[in-house]
């Protein structure tokens, strides 16, 4: 049986540092592509974007933990409303971990932590926001240019600098839909709350 919490100040914390680290990642970005196309490398010599760079992989870490901790809740939340819902808070957060699955299984993850927040019990007869199509199609593409970014940063670097500027700008309309997501899921569950269904 899962039991419902109020996740209003998890929502404000983990959007918090979305925000962060978007304009973080721009910044790092746009550096990184400076220091390649523009003004040169200087071979052995940490330039401040480097600095930089590291600051936002941190940054990222730090806010991945915390955004999954999110789903987690989410989910328990949830289930709390619509018990029959396929796939468990723990999974909600795993299969981001399973090769191949992880290409859409956190997506179906989302879109019933969605349902079971709006629709409750009444979850399957509901329907999720195209926004959710928007931000986890923005997501994919983003994985795999990073990927392509990173592994390319040592053999190209000013290729790798072009993708990660790419990179950077397809970070802004994902961070701010996964943000307008969370934000609609727990107002959600907060009128489902006052509402008793999470009793």
């Amino acid at each position: 049986m899962y039991e419902a919490r109020e996740i209003k100040g998890l929502t404000r914390t983990a959007t918090g540092f979305l925000w962060g680290y978007m304009i973080l990642n721009a910044v790092a970005q746009i550096g990184s592509f400076y220091t390649e196309m523009v003004s040169g490398r200087t071979l052995g010599i940490l330039n401040p974007t480097d600095y930089l760079v590291l600051a936002n992989i941190l940054v990222l870490l730090v806010t991945g933990i915390i955004v999954l901790r999110w789903v987690y809740r989410a989910s328990v939340n949830a289930h709390a409303a619509a018990p029959d819902l396929t796939i468990t808070p723990g999974w909600a957060v795993g299969w981001y971990f399973v090769p191949i699955a992880s290409l859409w299984k956190p997506f179906q993850a989302m879109k019933e932590i969605w349902l079971g927040s709006h629709y409750g019990a009444n979850w399957e007869a509901g329907y999720s926001s195209d926004l959710l199509n928007w931000w986890w199609g923005l997501f994919i593409v983003d994985s795999f240019i990073g990927n392509a970014s990173w592994r390319l940063s040592v053999d190209a670097p000013q290729l790798s600098a072009e993708l990660g500027l790419v990179d950077g700008v397809i970070t802004i309309p994902l961070t701010l839909i996964l943000i307008w997501i969370m934000r609609q899921i727990r107002e959600a569950q907060d009128v489902t709350r006052h509402a008793e269904v999470f009793a």
